[in-house]
């Protein structure tokens, strides 16, 4: 299967390569701020940092599925500076969920992991087809707030205090967006327009 890659402002997605190991190493043990922002609740502690590196090597060996579940994120100079997933919320596969982990610190406050998250939306609804597209976060994750504001998410579901960080509670979101509105609203993002 040829590799994917896809291009949209300053931004790339495409398959995982071996080099890419080396940066996911650095972005569980030194270059760590995105972790105070994705799920702080989970730690980082080295038996799941090397179940996780140990898992993406195994992938690096299989055969690529026909619909990416993840991305890496490359600027247009050259930098690999993080990924973008798609999972099914707690196993239920009519609930596709996308996430998105710009890891490489100097890269924010670019508008870069908006460019990268509409892409990934523009992708994961050509190639499933899908109606709705789901995201989650938690209260205290402000940029994602405004990234599932600035896509045109909608909430449809809030637990309230279900996260405590250093002392504070914090609600678990899912958001929905409709695949009209976002085509809509994006439409140079439509498989048949420019990308």
């Amino acid at each position: 299967m040829e590799p994917l890659i896809l291009k949209y402002g300053n931004i790339i997605l495409r398959d995982r390569i071996p080099a890419d190991l080396a940066d996911h190493r650095r972005w569980l043990r030194t270059e760590t701020a995105w972790l105070d922002w994705d799920a702080p609740w989970e730690g980082n502690d080295p038996p799941f940092i090397s179940k996780y590196l140990e898992r993406l090597e195994q992938q690096l060996h299989q055969p690529l599925p026909a619909i990416r579940p993840t991305l890496e994120i490359c600027h247009a100079d050259g930098a690999h500076i993080g990924m973008v997933n798609a999972y099914y919320i707690d196993g239920d596969r009519e609930r596709l969920a996308v996430g998105i982990g710009l890891r490489e610190s100097s890269y924010w406050g670019k508008g870069l992991g908006t460019q990268a998250f509409l892409l990934w939306l523009s992708y994961q609804f050509a190639a499933t087809g899908r109606k709705r597209i789901y995201c989650q976060t938690w209260s205290g994750n402000t940029r994602m707030l405004k990234l599932a504001a600035k896509s045109h998410f909608s909430e449809c579901e809030r637990i309230r205090n279900l996260h405590e960080i250093q002392g504070q509670r914090y609600d678990a979101l899912t958001f929905v967006l409709n695949q009209a509105v976002f085509w809509t609203m994006h439409p140079e993002l439509h498989p048949g327009g420019t990308i």
